[in-house]
């Protein structure tokens, strides 16, 4: 990047508070600035690094106007920041273009125009691939699956067979879609196998993070809805139905059978057992262990999860065990010894 203030206001609608000339040529965290970098202000727990960053300039929202730093005033920072990064990487990233030879095509493959098809990639007989969708090196698409348009797979994903993936994705690298959801039955002599005959359908526009596992369904479908965003290394279990603009991070777990609804947050960690449902608005704590439904636009946290408010409250109270244990130790020795005062007193005066 190489871009006067002024010209960064204009790519975002911001109004500048300062030199409008100066030059910038990196974008970076508020804390970790240095000269020549733009960094931006969307929390206010942040604002005391104003006057020490070390940034040229900040993105700042309307209600901050003085300081001695270059500000470029926008309605939100990091709406700004998104549209400025849009149109700056510093590392590019290229996509394959038509189909490599050392790809595997099967039978039956409909692959659609300016697909790209990268290094030992193979898709199995009777899949069809999207207009405009990429296949990163290493990728592995099973029998009669599906890729939407303009669907982006990186190196090394697993896509099982029967598998559905819309248009607009994005699935980051090591990500299984379909593997064998985790189902036996138990005689007392061992473990018996479930067979696990479903499929998994992923939305338009949704994004699975590296690493993440998505079962498929022992029978019916897995599904994740339109829009929804997955963390790294986040496992969902068979039968799982996600709805539409839900946030999922990292490490979480969700069982098999439960149900999410739409603009649901699930924080990193949280762990949801199987056969729930999760209402529509839901907000999930990072390490909540949910065990549980959660009502609709409800936050829990803690283990077991708990409305968030009386959680608070209950780490508040633990905090207060260990002195309030020496209190009662304290009181109990006192009453000890009133009671041995008053058992002498009985003695001497029958």
């Amino acid at each position: 990047m190489n871009k006067s203030v002024g010209e960064i206001a204009a790519l975002v609608g911001g109004t500048v508070l300062g030199d409008q000339t100066l030059q910038i040529t990196g974008v970076s965290g508020i804390k970790q600035a240095s000269e020549g970098d733009l960094t931006f202000l969307a929390n206010p727990l942040y604002l005391p690094y104003m006057e020490t960053t070390h940034a040229t300039a900040v993105l700042v929202p309307p209600d901050i106007s003085e300081s001695h730093k270059t500000l470029i005033q926008v309605a939100n920072p990091y709406r700004a920041l998104v549209t400025l990064l849009q149109n700056y990487q510093p590392i590019e990233v290229r996509h394959p273009q038509g189909v490599h030879p050392t790809a595997i095509i099967g039978k039956n493959v409909k692959l659609g125009e300016k697909a790209g098809i990268d290094a030992h990639v193979y898709i199995g007989d009777d899949c069809e691939i999207g207009d405009g969708a990429v296949l990163h090196a290493g990728t592995y698409v099973g029998h009669s699956s599906s890729i939407g348009a303009d669907t982006i797979i990186y190196p090394n994903v697993t896509i099982r067979e029967g598998v559905k993936i819309g248009a607009k994705c994005i699935v980051h690298s090591g990500a299984v879609l379909g593997s064998d959801g985790f189902g036996f039955s138990s005689d007392g002599s061992g473990h018996y196998k479930i067979p696990q005959i479903g499929t998994v359908i992923i939305g338009d526009d949704v994004e699975i993070g590296a690493g993440t596992a998505i079962d498929r369904a022992t029978f019916g479908r897995t599904v994740v809805g339109r829009g929804t965003k997955i963390d790294n290394l986040v496992q969902i279990g068979h039968n799982v139905e996600i709805g539409r603009h839900c946030i999922i991070a990292g490490t979480a777990a969700i069982a098999g059978s439960t149900t999410i609804g739409n603009h649901v947050i699930i924080a990193g960690g949280a762990k949801i057992i199987g056969h729930v449902e999760i209402g529509d608005g839901a907000q999930i704590g990072g390490l909540a262990g949910v065990t549980r439904s959660v009502a609709p636009g409800q936050k829990v946290s803690g283990f077991p999860a708990q409305d968030h408010m009386l959680q608070k409250r209950t780490w508040v109270a633990m905090k207060e065990l260990p002195p309030l244990q020496r209190r009662i130790k304290e009181l109990e020795r006192r009453i000890q010894q009133l009671e041995d005062q008053q058992h002498g007193k009985a003695a001497h005066h029958p």
